[in-house]
């Protein structure tokens, strides 16, 4: 398993090409888009259910997020340490807000002076050095209003972490901890998206009719649609991450 050691910075995330909006223009050949799409649309319905009216999307990256966030009638800001993800989300999501920098900084809190209904941290914790994901956590929920409600997702650790800028992947018990070191939120749903046995299933499956020498679109395509029922509500012990909800309690 890959162990990430030294601390990321905003140059490990330059967003060269604004990569979710190009990969969702891309034909699907893996498993990732569909899961991508799915556990993005289930944060969005669960933050869109609360009745909520104004969201921040902590990490926010090129705006894919936040544009599905503002299709969904959403009030949207988006915050990310990244000047190029920021400058590709503003031209692609006019819609929303976007600021370049860290929630304590005077400028945003001038902006944004009043606490959110919720927050979106979508796939970011697993970039956090594990020493810092409480106090980052405490800034976030200090950004929420009383009752508010925080979306988290993240890799289980049931997916091995091959990613280089993955600090860790997780389990339900370190969330659980995480969450209550922090204080003050409470952890009202936790459900897994993906499914690891079944995407294995996948590309057995796969590399009989996509491989190297050719491909067979059809059953190819017939056997990505098959997974899409794989993407949601599965067992914890063999999802591919968690889709957390999270109550602000004061």
């Amino acid at each position: 398993m890959s162990e990430t050691t030294t601390k990321l910075t905003a140059d490990d995330y330059s967003y060269r090409l604004p990569d979710h909006w190009v990969l969702e223009k891309a034909e699907v050949t893996t498993h990732f888009p569909i899961m991508h799409d799915a556990y993005v649309s289930r944060a969005v319905d669960i933050i869109k259910n609360t009745g909520a009216r104004t969201v921040i999307e902590v990490g926010c990256g090129d705006g894919w997020n936040c544009n599905k966030l503002v299709q969904a009638g959403l009030n949207v800001v988006g915050i990310d340490w990244s000047r190029n993800a920021i400058a590709y989300a503003s031209i692609l999501v006019p819609d929303a807000q976007f600021y370049c920098g860290d929630l304590r900084d005077p400028e945003f809190l001038e902006r944004f002076p009043q606490p959110f209904d919720a927050v979106v941290f979508i796939e970011v914790i697993e970039h956090i050095p594990p020493e810092d994901c409480v106090n980052v956590l405490r800034n976030i929920s200090a950004s929420l209003k009383k009752g508010g409600v925080l979306v988290l997702t993240t890799p289980s650790v049931n997916l091995p972490n091959i990613n280089s800028q993955h600090y860790r992947h997780f389990d339900e018990t370190t969330l659980r901890e995480l969450i209550s070191e922090v204080g003050g939120l409470e952890i009202t749903s936790i459900e897994g998206y993906g499914d690891v046995p079944c995407q294995t299933k996948l590309y057995r499956k796969l590399r009989w009719v996509q491989n190297r020498y050719y491909t067979i679109k059809p059953i190819a395509r017939k056997l990505l649609d098959g997974y899409k029922k794989c993407c949601l509500d599965r067992p914890l012990n063999r999802c591919a991450g968690f889709i957390l909800k999270i109550e602000k309690l004061n």
